[in-house]
């Protein structure tokens, strides 16, 4: 039977809430450890890219593969290594898309392709770029750090960007002094954190539940094809826009908008995946065989041999 893991470091309250869901539809769900297990530069093998399985457990090792990964790893650049070896070697993996690998620059490029609505904001790569977009943006304004999900900044005024600007550039490292700067600093009030699961907003949090606001925060999550995501919708200036993303964010205080959690919403999520994979795999298979070779699936791959 095919086990779905939760790339998490810790299990904590979202996790325990997300394997539970899972268990109730059924799977069999277990916790995977980012960095339990060193992994080859490309494809792994089935036990090595099933992170999560104990050695001593045997019978998980034998009786069940690792079929699917539900993105929860806090450590984002532990997960931007990891996401993508796991890819490789043939697990689904529901992520944030472009913000669980990318840099704050990657995810407001392809909202822009997209044509989403986004406060006016500038990319500087030195001190004195910085100052000066923050000058052309006016005041307030936020400084936002290339890390996706880093903590972001307030410039209320000129004196306060200079200070913080020159901060980050003498005791940062030389990628600190990439910044992300955005023309305005919402209240509380007016920005909310909406929870996408697949193609809906499951859960709210900071704000009144506006449909315009779901329905961005699901554009948003098309253009960066996140599968899981937070999306921080703001109003400026009386116009709504897509403020920033986190791709692992905490839910547990989060207001949920319909009849299931987000724990529920990424379970129903990942059995879906999983079984339209398995129906595309049959249905290879069957097209296969009706040409007379031999089939073979060995670690969720298809293995063709040709007969005489």
């Amino acid at each position: 039977m095919t086990a779905i893991g939760v790339l998490c470091a810790r299990v904590r309250v979202e996790e325990k809430q997300i394997i539970a869901s899972l268990a109730d539809a059924g799977a069999v769900a277990m916790p995977v450890p980012p960095a339990s297990t060193p992994l080859p530069p490309g494809p792994a093998s089935a036990d090595l890219a099933a992170l999560g399985t104990r050695q001593h457990d045997v019978e998980l090792t034998e009786h069940h593969a690792l079929g699917l990964v539900i993105d929860r790893c806090q450590n984002r650049h532990v997960a931007a290594a990891t996401l993508p070896l796991l890819k490789l070697s043939g697990i689904e993996v529901i992520d944030a898309g472009v913000a669980a690998t990318g840099s704050r620059l990657d995810i407001a490029t392809a909202l822009g392709q997209a044509g989403l609505p986004r406060p006016q904001s500038f990319i500087a790569m030195s001190e004195a770029a910085a100052i000066e977009a923050a000058s052309r943006l006016g005041y307030p304004a936020t400084l936002l750090p290339q890390a996706s999900g880093s903590e972001a900044t307030a410039l209320l005024d000129h004196d306060t960007a200079e200070a913080v600007i020159e901060h980050r550039v003498v005791l940062g490292t030389h990628g600190e002094a990439i910044v992300l700067l955005q023309a305005g600093a919402p209240r509380e009030d007016h920005r909310g954190r909406h929870h996408v699961v697949g193609s809906e907003v499951v859960a709210v949090e900071g704000a009144e539940v506006d449909r315009d606001a779901r329905e961005l925060a699901v554009e948003a999550a098309r253009a960066l094809g996140a599968g899981s995501i937070a999306v921080d919708v703001a109003r400026i200036d009386g116009e709504l826009v897509v403020w920033d993303v986190t791709a692992v964010a905490d839910f547990r205080a989060a207001t949920v908008v319909g009849s299931q959690t987000v724990g529920d919403a990424l379970a129903r999520l990942a059995s879906e995946r999983l079984g339209v994979r398995a129906t595309a795999q049959e249905d290879v298979q069957v097209a296969i065989a009706q040409q007379g070779w031999e089939v073979e699936v060995r670690h969720g791959a298809i293995g063709v041999s040709l007969t005489a």
